[in-house]
């Protein structure tokens, strides 16, 4: 994700003319090749439409019959410019805004944003008695960021019948071997959280493993930690149950977080926050936000200037402070666009979150100065 972020940084800074699509690329199971055909013809049609020159057109044609390599439902990120493919990205997941076919010198990166909300990390933890996987995760992002395979000791496991397990001295010492197994997965997971950092970790796996690994984790892990309870009649959970359980817990951290956000801002009687469009706009021309928090569907009812150049974006000409205007877009892409060529992070709220019909607010780097006259 750093290198897509990176990446996505030059394409809004550089004012050269580009082509975007944002597409749902679900095969389906019907007619799947029937499909992708009708969705190249509508994306011919609506590049053309939009002013993409041949070459932009043809390059994008030819990424769109590449297989997603992700299972339905997806979605498929990409920019041509100048007709070379310059990024392309197939998220895991339903669309989370509407379709996007544009070409001009402004991409929006709204709909990449949506599709991975957030870069926090999380831990999946899959255990049984004789070892455990670790993924290390973030949200939306079809690969993991780094994987552990531990493989424990199970010679002895498997040398136990089910008639010798009612021994206790080869029971306990099945017992003894199991634990050794999972204080190697403990230890994987106390060197990986001192890297990635991670908001959650899910476990998940073998009930028995499950229970002696939970007992070995460090305190930091423990604070971290959200078991995915096992199903009745199988010894560990689904991989569905697995998934909701992840996206329930991850959509509580995200708004909790959230609320730690508007609620540090808000302190000092809201000296470091800024509400509603022209408050959140004058931030980012001062490069002072630090968190926006977008509602994206009210930012869709209005739209604002991206310029080429600081402050980036202006609510009018007379804002731009001599930059050139490159586009009047929506004031989502705007918005999103200027914050991140000024290192400021954008979170997608619900409305209830901010307040219904606030729009954005921004949290603040330093404190905002007396009203100008």
């Amino acid at each position: 994700m750093t290198r897509d972020r990176e990446l996505v940084a030059q394409l809004l800074k550089d004012p050269t003319p580009k082509s975007m699509v944002f597409i749902d690329s679900t095969a389906g199971t019907s007619d799947p090749e029937g499909m992708a055909s009708s969705r190249r013809t509508h994306v011919r049609e609506g590049m053309g439409q939009a002013g993409a020159p041949d070459a932009d057109v043809e390059a994008m044609l030819e990424v769109m019959r590449q297989p997603t390599g992700v299972a339905d439902p997806s979605v498929r990120f990409a920019v041509v410019q100048n007709g070379e493919l310059v990024m392309h990205k197939v998220v895991n997941g339903e669309m989370r805004s509407k379709e996007c076919i544009h070409h001009g010198p402004v991409i929006d990166a709204t709909p990449l944003l949506l599709q991975i909300p957030h870069e926090n990390l999380y831990f999946d933890v899959r255990v049984w008695r004789g070892g455990g996987d670790i993924s290390v995760c973030a949200e939306g992002d079809r690969e993991p960021v780094d994987t552990r395979h531990i493989e424990g000791d199970t010679s002895d496991i498997n040398k136990v019948s089910a008639g010798r397990m009612a021994e206790a001295g080869i029971q306990r010492h099945t017992e003894e071997v199991w634990k050794h197994n999972q204080t190697d997965v403990a230890e994987q997971i106390t060197a990986l959280i001192a890297e990635h950092h991670p908001r959650v970790i899910f476990l998940s796996g073998d009930v028995r493993a499950v229970q002696l690994l939970s007992g070995q984790l460090s305190d930091q892990a423990k604070h971290l930690l959200h078991v995915v309870p096992g199903e009745v009649d199988n010894e560990g959970a689904s991989p569905e149950r697995v998934r909701h359980a992840i996206d329930v817990q991850l959509d509580a951290a995200r708004r909790r977080r959230n609320r730690q956000i508007l609620d540090d801002a808000a302190a000092d009687n809201g000296s470091l926050q800024a509400v509603g469009i022209g408050a959140v706009v004058h931030a980012l021309a001062q490069g002072q936000a630090e968190y926006v928090l977008l509602d994206h569907q009210e930012m869709l009812q209005h739209s604002l200037l991206a310029l080429d150049g600081e402050p980036w974006v202006a609510t009018a000409p007379e804002d731009a402070l001599g930059a050139p205007v490159l586009e009047e877009i929506v004031s989502t892409a705007a918005i999103v666009r200027a914050a991140v060529l000024t290192d400021a992070r954008v979170r997608v709220v619900d409305p209830d979150e901010i307040g219904v019909g606030t729009g954005v607010v921004a949290s603040l780097r330093w404190p905002v100065g007396p009203e100008r006259p």
